[in-house]
């Protein structure tokens, strides 16, 4: 079934035939401001697409083919192309860094979980009478993602030295509140009584805890201002470019009309 406004095979095939023939001579006087009629005719004539051609082709071929050239020469650099380049090219700049700044604080945001984790497991385990050093190392192991690796080293080490080995560990990570465990866990490895060696253990906990859910919060609210602010923007820019954009520039345009009206009446 042929439907209405499709060309045939056989003007299709016209069709791409002559706009490959125009395209030879818009590629000829492509950047050429100064190209009239008479060049293009000059060219044309001489062109063995137009050797058998009547008077009338050849005239309409000049005026299609001057037609499309005037729209070829015509496109240059907008400003606002040349703004979205800019913006896409900082974008496309700062995108890395930008990537590692969220991954940073991703990251940030699971060793404080992982730490109060761990603090959780110890204040379990140290009212425990026969648990030691060893047996928490491993627990820590066990529910350990992050810091799996210094751990498992330590406690490979562990027999060769314990108190050498959490130091190792400690030289490992850099995290400020897992050090403090680490600390305590050799303070425990010289007899001091575990439960005494975290015997601050559920006052820090407490205090994490508590600016851990006033970062949550704040998290919470910037968020639901981001959220806001994508609500309201379809809104906003319908506003503009329906409204605003089209007053100003009828404005304009009004006021150009009426200097220039007032510059032919002098």
């Amino acid at each position: 079934m042929i439907l209405y406004g499709d060309l045939s095979e056989k003007d299709e095939k016209k069709a791409m035939e002559i706009t490959e023939q125009d395209n030879v001579f818009l590629d000829m006087f492509r950047g050429k401001l100064n190209t009239d009629q008479d060049d293009i005719r000059r060219a044309v004539e001489k062109s063995e697409f137009y050797e058998e051609a009547e008077k009338n082709e050849i005239e309409e071929a000049i005026v299609r083919i001057d037609k499309k050239l005037k729209i070829v020469n015509s496109e240059y650099m907008k400003w606002f192309e040349i703004l979205l380049a800019f913006v896409f090219m900082i974008i496309a700049y700062m995108s890395p860094i930008w990537i590692l700044v969220f991954q940073v604080k991703m990251r940030q945001l699971e060793m404080e979980d992982e730490v109060m984790q761990f603090q959780t497991i110890i204040l379990m385990l140290m009212r425990i009478e026969r648990v030691n050093v060893e047996i928490i190392l491993e627990w820590l192991e066990r529910y350990s993602n992050i810091f799996k690796a210094p751990i498992t080293k330590c406690l490979n080490n562990y027999e060769a030295g314990a108190w050498e080995a959490l130091e190792e560990m400690k030289e490992e990570v850099s995290y400020v509140q897992l050090i403090r465990i680490i600390e305590s866990l050799q303070a425990a490895v010289e007899k001091i009584p575990i439960k005494d060696a975290f015997d601050e253990l559920d006052s820090e906990r407490d205090y994490y805890q508590a600016k851990r859910k006033e970062s949550n919060e704040r998290l919470i609210s910037r968020k639901g201002m981001i959220g806001k602010a994508i609500g309201f923007a379809p809104m906003v820019c319908m506003f503009v470019g329906y409204l605003i954009i089209p007053l100003v520039f009828i404005g304009l345009t009004s006021m150009s009309s009426s200097f220039r009206t007032m510059m032919n009446m002098k």
